[in-house]
């Protein structure tokens, strides 16, 4: 008997709904995203300000919102740029790893203004 109620169940947990395929990229963005804002929390902001609305502790260090807007980076410049390495003012040396290139890119990027 209780096969047979199963089986007359017309929802199976095989046949999820469709709009859960679109969810799963703007969910993997939004994880990149987070993973971002820690690393740069974490590695950054000794001297930029990595969040909006906060000063820059180094006065000559751009703020995150500034990289994002004003300094006509795009996500694949940015990212080069993480990976190439930098000494661009001379007391900022940096070169990250391919991933760590890629969360700090997404979140700088989604700082980005319409």
């Amino acid at each position: 008997m209780t096969t047979a109620l199963l089986c007359a169940c017309g929802h199976t947990v095989s046949d999820p709904p469709a709009a859960n395929s679109q969810l799963a990229p703007a969910k993997a963005e939004q994880t990149q995203i987070a993973r971002g804002h820690a690393f740069v929390a974490a590695k950054c902001s000794g001297c930029h300000a990595v969040e909006p609305g906060i000063e820059p502790p180094n006065p000559q260090a751009p703020s995150f919102v500034a990289v994002a807007n004003e300094m006509d980076f795009t996500p694949e410049r940015l990212r080069e740029f993480f990976l190439d390495g930098h000494d661009d003012p001379f007391a900022m040396t940096i070169l990250l790893e391919e991933d760590e290139a890629e969360i700090a890119t997404a979140y700088i990027m989604s700082l980005r203004s319409p």
